[in-house]
């Protein structure tokens, strides 16, 4: 595995740093320290505190629109929704500081960052719901998924993704728990698949050997 560059190496430490004592209390100083070079030295590298928070944002948002570029353009509905589930999944299970510092201080991007950048950002997390919004909705009009609000399933993924990061340790060896991308997949596809009425559950398939349930007998006609 190549070593990692001095540019690299002084994102991942700030990234750990922004997340242990968050980004207003780093200072430039501090990861100049971490990383073993002089303050004049760093700022070779990155301008700013401000430029190393962009580039670790950028870089997030835009893994997750290249994922987005890998959901198949065909197939069912569910079937692009797991896949897209899955995805997002596996990403967020490979980062731990970068995805924390990114859940954590997206929301104050306007206060970090200088506007354009933070437009730029801005404008790649709305492609991004769109295009699930888009998923959910297909899979919603099909009837594969439930008639439940876009916004909402979008939302409650995007919250439950933002704390694995706080919880979850990737394994040193495998570099992906496989079991917990199955796990955590099937759980939220699980609650937005479409529930099977009980009638076609309960069909048994011809030629099955199952007796079907007998009907209701009918009421004879009395006449006058």
């Amino acid at each position: 595995m190549p070593r990692p560059s001095r540019r690299d190496e002084v994102r991942a430490t700030a990234a750990r740093i922004f997340r242990e004592q968050g980004y207003l209390a780093a200072t430039m100083d501090l990861i100049a320290d971490e990383v073993g070079l002089n303050k004049g030295t760093l700022y070779h590298y990155y301008p700013s505190k401000s430029a190393i928070l962009n580039e670790l944002l950028s870089e997030q948002v835009d893994a997750t629109l290249e994922l987005l570029a890998r959901v198949p353009l065909t197939g069912s509905g569910l079937d692009r929704m797991r896949f897209f589930v899955r995805e997002q999944v596996a990403l967020v299970a490979t980062k731990h500081d970068e995805l924390v510092v990114f859940f954590q201080e997206v929301p104050w991007i306007d206060q970090r960052l200088p506007e354009e950048q933070a437009r730029s950002i801005r404008q790649r997390i709305y492609r991004y719901e769109e295009f699930v919004k888009s998923l959910l909705a297909e899979g919603t009009r099909t009837g594969e998924l439930r008639p439940l609000s876009p916004s909402t399933i979008l939302y409650s993924i995007i919250g439950l993704l933002a704390y694995l990061p706080s919880w979850y340790r990737r394994p040193a060896t495998t570099g992906t728990d496989a079991r917990l991308v199955d796990e955590v997949t099937e759980f939220v596809i699980n609650g937005i698949r479409a529930v099977e009425p009980p009638a076609a559950a309960s069909a048994a398939p011809a030629g099955s050997g199952k007796a079907s349930a007998p009907s209701a007998p009918r009421r004879q006609r009395v006449s006058g």
